[in-house]
């Protein structure tokens, strides 16, 4: 199986690249977009939305990798696939989902942010192949500010409350698997949840 992870140039890879050596035997190529034909596709976390779309806009084979392998998105990874960010307004994202990603930290009258970072309890409330013989309700580690906000979206099967908002902590449409926490950070069910994708 030969899977692309694409380093934005901003995010730290080397946890998600151990985490998926653990997981399966597969060969890993990072930014290699000589490839057409992977037959997985991961886009990692960390990394603001304007660098983060800057770099995938000038891939040639993006639109290509987006509507025709399986996706893995994390964190910054998901939220490219949507309209837009609040982190960036004037930044048009790839509008895969019709909808806006929001803030969901608080802005205090010092005008400094208080992400969500840390272990949170994710709710399933769909099943799919990717969450086999993962709990209802399961701990991962979160590092963010920004997100899908919960509205009874078909796509959501899993969701995170922070700062009195639901957010969509696992969203899945097509060939898109998104997810806002960090798997690679997330000890048993997070490597459960990569080698559930990685056997879709």
């Amino acid at each position: 199986m030969n899977v692309l992870l694409i380093n934005y140039g901003t995010s730290n890879i080397t946890s998600i690249y151990n985490s998926l050596k653990k997981t399966k035997k597969i060969k890993i190529f990072v930014n290699n977009f000589t490839i057409k034909n992977y037959d997985k596709i991961i886009f990692p976390g960390q990394g603001h939305i304007k660098n983060t779309i800057n770099f995938l806009s000038k891939i040639e084979n993006i639109k290509y990798y987006m509507n025709n392998i399986h996706i893995l998105g994390i964190c910054i990874g998901y939220h490219v696939f949507f309209e837009n960010s609040e982190e960036n307004k004037c930044v048009n994202c790839f509008n895969y989902f019709n909808e806006k990603i929001k803030t969901i930290s608080n802005n205090c009258c010092y005008n400094t942010f208080h992400p969500n970072i840390g272990w949170k309890p994710v709710n399933i409330t769909k099943f799919h192949k990717l969450l086999k013989n993962i709990p209802n309700y399961f701990m991962q580690y979160f590092m963010h500010s920004y997100s899908s906000i919960y509205n009874n979206q078909n796509f959501s099967y899993a969701t995170t409350n922070y700062n009195n908002k639901t957010f969509n902590s696992i969203i899945i449409k097509e060939n898109k698997f998104l997810v806002q926490f960090h798997p690679e950070k997330s000890h048993k069910y997070g490597l459960l949840l990569l080698k559930n994708f990685l056997e879709l």
